[in-house]
């Protein structure tokens, strides 16, 4: 299995993951042009790309979907709230590309994705849990407010978690938004906070968890050296040594393997 977070944050989010040869794209938040770009940096074709899975309609997980679709006929996984709110941005599809998803389980060759839902300010937003044939496990939620007991089993026994790191209370309290939106983004169906994160993966590790990204950071009321701090000292109390990386809004060409 690879995976390259190929950006995060307000400005646009899109990951590419590698299973049992399949190459998907989770969000496409970019300009189908940037997609492109980003993907050449780890040698990938966007022609290559077998499916888009879609978390919700909000524009930085969708931007760049529809158009990618209609230009190398590329079919969309996507919730049917997520679809109906999202059309506009979505443009044109043609019928036999837009896959819904309602089931509990979505097979790509061996590979089995498994959305879950998870509590956000869109329509409806999922996270997916992949797993590949030789048992390698990814799991991925980008945007949530909370986590509860849906998200903790689908990011259970996983090699590699993408999840959340978007704010620090302080900053949050202390930056130029409004008193509206700050109550948005600290709400359960807003974004998670590093302390909440980092408990979080104190509780999901297991001593074959191989990597975690942090995952939607606010340029505005976070920082990445405060979030990574955080967070390697709340597994550091509990003596846990794992790999933690900030997923960046500009990517940086890497691609793990695992």
């Amino acid at each position: 299995m690879r995976l390259a977070v190929l950006g995060s944050g307000s400005r646009g989010n899109s990951i590419f993951v590698e299973s049992d040869g399949f190459k998907l794209l989770i969000d496409a938040g970019f300009s189908g042009k940037k997609i492109e770009e980003l993907l050449s940096k780890i040698n990938v074709n966007i022609s290559e790309i077998d499916a888009i899975f879609i978390t919700h309609e909000h524009t930085d997980h969708i931007l760049g979907a529809g158009i990618l679709s209609r230009k190398y006929n590329i079919p969309i996984y996507i919730t049917r709230e997520s679809y109906e709110a999202g059309i506009l941005k979505l443009g044109k599809i043609s019928q036999e590309n837009i896959r819904w998803i309602d089931e509990s389980s979505i097979s790509i060759g061996e590979t089995v994705l498994k959305p879950f839902d998870v509590m956000h300010d869109a329509e409806r937003t999922v996270g997916f849990r992949i797993e590949e044939s030789t048992g390698k496990r990814v799991a991925i939620a980008t945007d949530l407010g909370y986590i509860d007991n849906i998200v903790k089993e689908h990011f259970k026994e996983v090699d590699v978690a993408v999840i959340e790191c978007n704010y620090d209370y302080q900053k949050l309290m202390e930056c130029s938004y409004p008193w509206d939106l700050k109550a948005r983004v600290k709400g359960r169906n807003g974004h998670l906070s590093n302390n909440d994160c980092a408990r979080f993966i104190k509780h999901i590790y297991h001593r074959d968890l191989k990597k975690i990204y942090l995952a939607h950071m606010s340029k505005d009321s976070n920082e990445p050296n405060l979030a990574l701090e955080t967070v390697l000292d709340e597994l550091s109390r509990a003596k846990i040594v794992v790999e933690v990386e900030i997923a960046t809004q500009e990517f940086d060409g890497k691609l793990v393997e695992f």
